[in-house]
């Protein structure tokens, strides 16, 4: 089976670098906008069997559950891939034979975007990695099976790290280029980035809805 895991880091700790743009109670809409994005999104995949969400904030979860997901409390702040680990045993235990690990953050993403992703599977014991945007980063991590290598996320260049880890492992590894899985809403450059285009997505409608695109657009 096809799990998808998505850590989500709480709301009093996400996005902080866009706060001199954004004030807390618009940075935590837009946070759980771009979650809406991504659910939306694996939900739609039709290589998807399961989708689930790791969280230590009441609120994520809630809103988790509102768009049909299953919601797994993390009970207290691991860290990423402390909350990756937690969520990949779970996946393992629900019978993930398959397990997409995609952060929160990537308001782009599409369902095309994830089959394809499942698509480059071979069969055998192996892990995919997405890059982000500078190309030193993990947005995206499918492992086969779930626990077959260490996730190794945030701090800097967790690609390598990755690949470094899947070595390790003994497994093959492989790098695959996808821009939208690759954006992410990070900081006030990536913010002009996203304005300079509308989308169909939670995101764009949100960020308008605050004005925050025209700001953000005027700041180019």
């Amino acid at each position: 089976m096809n799990f998808a895991l998505v850590p989500v880091k709480a709301l009093t700790w996400g996005k902080t670098r866009l706060s001199p743009l954004l004030s807390e109670t618009a940075r935590h809409a837009v946070s759980q906008a771009m979650l809406t994005d991504v659910l939306t999104s694996l939900r739609q995949a039709s290589l998807v069997d399961r989708v689930v969400v790791i969280s230590s904030d009441s609120s994520l979860l809630a809103l988790t559950r509102q768009l049909g997901t299953c919601a797994l409390e993390e009970e207290y702040p691991r860290g990423i891939n402390g909350a990756v680990q937690v969520g990949s045993e779970y996946c393992s235990r629900q019978g993930a034979t398959a397990l997409l690990v995609l952060l929160a953050d990537l308001p782009l993403v599409t369902a095309e975007d994830i089959d394809f992703l499942f698509q480059q599977l071979s069969g055998a014991p192996e892990a995919l990695l997405v890059p982000c945007k500078e190309g030193e980063g993990t947005n995206a991590l499918l492992r086969v099976p779930p626990l077959i290598a260490a996730s190794c996320f945030g701090g800097g260049p967790s690609l390598e790290r990755h690949l470094l880890a899947a070595r390790r492992a003994g497994i093959a590894c492989r790098v695959i280029e996808s821009p939208h899985i690759a954006f992410d809403l990070d900081s006030i450059e990536d913010l002009e980035r996203f304005a300079a285009r509308p989308t169909e997505t939670q995101t764009y409608r949100t960020l308008h809805g605050l004005g925050v695109l025209t700001s953000a657009a005027r700041s180019k």
